[in-house]
């Protein structure tokens, strides 16, 4: 076992972590897919309005590669399916008949067995396969090539996010049982980064077949990029798919059980949680099944993942496909500060040392959604270099992207970062650059003119 240390990057002391205890959620309702979740398929549905569907049932699949399902995590009805321009489907709904009283039922899904392209078969019509990622540009997987290696995240330093390792607590079973499924795809290894000296890892320990590498210290020694440039960077024409612990034990619980795995745990954060806690939720349920059925009130913003990389959503909306944790903090609307910056701020969190958080390295803070500035053309004073542990400069990458040379940019490193290994330089930049949203657009001219 080899432990990295992180020297660079920054910890957001953030008010609200959850508890570390595990209750079951309402049942939804309702829930919703949203195709905009997995960027670059073309659905075709399976199935039309007012249907009966059964637990596990495909409701759509990709047309690009008509194995590629999705599958529907409540026995219901269809309730609506919204198409946009040229019938592309947006977004499913689906009524709950557990909710009415009904019974739950479950599709008869085929267990992975045989060789490499059978098991990746066998994922595909299980509706399991977004679950894995690939990089360099961190989107589903393209299973047509065979990775060097798998890495699976079993911690996250990203702020009041969700503990992979309490989350996945007494599924020891289904961890080894994703552990050889995926060594079915890949010749290479098998990696698991773990908090070093974290609670409660002894079940991610004891498994067979990965090879455990520990990682300390401050966002983003958590982060799935910033394990595989400690552990195993990659070559040129080289990719790596990658998964969270949690996301190994729903493979697990497929493959042991040949039912699709209907149920996840999302933590629900943030100063301005109603509780805070973990629970054990319907996938894609609304967001209120996690508070008692009744939306998050006041002026609060809820995000669908953490603060730093993660999507707003109406206090009415839904959890999406990869949610592990929900945050809500406060708004802000309407709020100014007196004098703003001209006086010294002894109660804001903040990067910058004209900012004195720095001399209570373990308050936590309550902070809000607001900008706190305006945007301003890109003054490099060297913060994002202080915060990103990867060896690249974003500064000039982000310039080659604005300037549309993907060439410069995929040798100033566009191939090993996404958006989320980039969010602290948008937290810490003076001139409220999005970071992310220009890597992104670096790696979509990548992927179009390769």
């Amino acid at each position: 076992m080899t432990t990295h240390t992180i020297k660079k990057g920054f910890d957001l002391r953030l008010a609200g972590r959850p508890d570390q205890v595990l209750a079951d959620a309402a049942e939804p309702a309702r829930i919703c897919i949203e195709t905009a979740e997995f960027p670059g398929i073309k659905p075709k549905a399976l199935v039309k309005d007012g249907d009966l569907v059964k637990t596990g049932q495909p409701l759509f699949l990709d047309k690009l590669d008509r194995d590629l399902v999705w599958c529907s995590p409540v026995t219901g009805k269809v309730a609506r399916m919204d198409f946009g321009e040229r019938r592309f489907l947006l977004r499913l709904v689906i009524d709950n008949a557990v909710v009415g009283g009904g019974k739950e039922e479950f599709a008869e899904l085929a267990r992975p067995s045989g060789d490499r392209e059978a098991v990746i078969k066998a994922i595909k019509n299980a509706g399991l396969w977004p679950l894995i990622r690939q990089r360099p540009v961190g989107k589903m997987a393209n299973s047509q090539k065979e990775p060097v290696a798998i890495f699976v995240n079993g911690m996250d330093t990203t702020p009041l996010a969700a503990d992979p390792v309490f989350a996945t607590q007494g599924k020891k079973a289904e961890l080894q049982a994703g552990v050889e499924l995926l060594q079915k795809l890949t010749k290479g290894k098998v990696y698991l980064s773990l908090r070093a000296g974290g609670d409660h890892q002894s079940d991610a320990r004891d498994l067979k077949g990965v090879e455990v590498h520990d990682f300390q210290g401050p966002h983003p020694s958590g982060l799935v990029g910033t394990h595989i440039g400690r552990i195993r960077p990659l070559k040129s024409g080289e990719v790596a798919w990658t998964l969270t612990l949690q996301d190994l034990a729903r493979l697990g619980e497929w493959a042991r059980t040949g039912r699709y795995p209907s149920k996840t745990v999302v933590a629900l954060a943030g100063s301005s949680a109603p509780v805070r806690k973990y629970f054990r939720v319907r996938q894609s349920a609304t967001v209120a099944s996690l508070t008692g059925g009744a939306p998050i009130p006041g002026d609060v913003r809820v995000i669908n993942g953490t603060v730093l990389h993660g999507n707003v959503t109406p206090a009415d909306g839904y959890l999406g496909f990869y949610n592990k944790t929900v945050t809500a903090i406060p708004e802000g609307t309407g709020q100014r500060d007196l004098f703003g910056w001209a006086v010294p701020a002894f109660g804001k969190l903040s990067w910058h040392r004209s900012v004195f958080s720095w001399l209570a390295p373990k308050k936590e803070y309550v902070l809000d959604a607001r900008l706190n500035g305006g945007h301003r053309p890109i003054v490099n004073i060297g913060a994002w270099e202080a915060v990103t542990a990867l060896d690249i400069h974003p500064s000039y990458l982000v310039r080659a992207i604005q300037a549309g040379d993907v060439e410069e940019a995929v040798k100033l490193g566009l191939l090993e970062v996404t958006e989320e290994d980039v969010a602290l330089c948008t937290f810490v930049d003076p001139c409220k650059i999005d970071v992310g949203q220009v890597i992104r657009q670096g790696l979509d001219m990548y992927e179009k003119e390769g």
